[in-house]
């Protein structure tokens, strides 16, 4: 069971890694003086590559940690 949980740690962690790596930059700066309009982009969000890897990142962060915990169970 040990081995098992360690495998899953590792390719987790690996995941959880090129997906923080393959996010895109959010170099747009500060905001407040420029606006903000509606644009397609922003009315479209939920379906672009950004919020694909930001799901994947908060479920394999989700992953990582319960692993770990569960890892610190078993001894």
């Amino acid at each position: 069971m040990k081995n098992f949980l360690v495998v899953i740690q590792i390719i987790t962690s690996i995941v959880l890694i090129v997906a923080v790596l393959a996010q895109p930059a959010k170099t747009q700066g500060f905001s407040l003086l420029t606006g903000s309009s509606d644009t397609f982009y922003s009315k479209n969000k939920s379906r672009t590559f950004e919020s694909t890897m930001s799901r994947l990142t908060i479920v394999m962060a989700i992953i990582f940690a319960a692993v770990t915990i569960a890892l610190n169970f078993v001894k």
